[in-house]
């Protein structure tokens, strides 16, 4: 399993800016009238040139000494959709609450730590709104300029935001997990499977399978999609550690099964590979995004 996960991991150039950093900035006080029972700072990543301004919760009432739990990497396009706040990127509509995973993991005592997207830190803030208009450019820039793929970059930030969790007196280094939707369900996979450090893992809707997503993207992984291979193989990497897969039956299924059932095998004792199917699409409906909320709160154990 060991070169398995060598081959794709430098296949994707997976690994952290090896001159990557970050700083902790202060606690912020409440920008809200109601007591909050969590702790909040920024913690900026350095990585190949980028500063990336992730967000900390923490359990506790902010200036009270911190306890070691458990803690979750939350990534997405940016940062104010995991908080539940309005979004500069998608001024023009209300938050998602499907998108808002942070405030329900903190509720259950779970540090949260939500990570943006790499691409949304240096795109123009008059870049277009599709895809190809938005990421397509600094893909371009990447592929010439980069050795790794996008997604590997990608994936080599969420393990930098790993380093910097694990230094926080809030968080328990052994009892962190993943959870994303979407992008951030593509980055959770990739991370849970490359990263042993991860003790368990959440996917909602990432597209398993390199024929069900738009895994050639230039903003994935271009022209360096596997002939040979399948993601099937990604996922087997994540055992024996527990991971849950969660369809609505767009980019994850009954389409994509079969791959399910192959990764699976590497689960030899313990059932450690859940799934969860929905009818309701893409988009996290809000009791499954309570279900997965309390499947990694019971997997990486009690919150503060």
């Amino acid at each position: 399993m060991e070169r398995e996960r060598e081959w794709w991991t430098d296949r994707l150039g997976a690994v952290p800016d090896p001159r990557g950093g970050w700083d902790v900035g202060p606690e912020r006080p409440a920008d809200d009238p109601a007591p909050r029972t969590w702790r909040e700072q920024d913690i900026v990543l350095h990585s190949h040139g980028s500063d990336l301004t992730a967000t900390l919760l923490s359990p506790g009432r902010p200036g009270a000494p911190a306890t070691p739990g458990p803690a979750v990497v939350v990534p997405f396009y940016d940062v104010a959709a995991v908080l539940g706040r309005p979004s500069a990127r998608t001024h023009h509509a209300p938050p998602v609450p499907g998108n808002a995973f942070a405030p329900h993991l903190a509720a259950h005592g779970l540090a949260v730590l939500a990570v943006p997207w790499w691409f949304e830190a240096v795109v123009p803030p008059d870049a277009p709104r599709d895809l190809a208009g938005r990421y397509g450019p600094p893909a371009e820039r990447h592929r010439v300029e980069q050795p790794m793929t996008a997604l590997g970059r990608s994936v080599g930030d969420l393990m930098l935001a790993v380093d910097a969790l694990r230094a926080q007196p809030s968080v328990d280094p052994d009892r962190i997990g993943v959870l994303g939707h979407s992008l951030g369900g593509k980055l959770a996979l990739h991370l849970t499977a490359l990263d042993r450090r991860v003790a368990a893992g959440v996917a909602h809707e990432p597209g398993l399978g390199l024929a069900h997503s738009n895994w050639d993207a230039p903003w994935y992984l271009g022209d360096r999609v596997p002939r040979d291979r399948d993601l099937d193989e990604v996922l087997a990497l994540v055992a024996p550690r527990p991971f849950l897969l969660v369809g609505g039956g767009d980019s994850d299924g009954e389409h994509n099964r079969d791959l399910v059932e192959r990764a699976r095998r590497s689960w030899e004792e313990a059932p450690g590979l859940d799934v969860l199917q929905h009818d309701g699409g893409h988009p996290v409906p809000a009791h499954v995004q309570a279900a997965c909320v309390t499947w990694l709160r019971d997997r990486l154990g009690p919150g503060v």
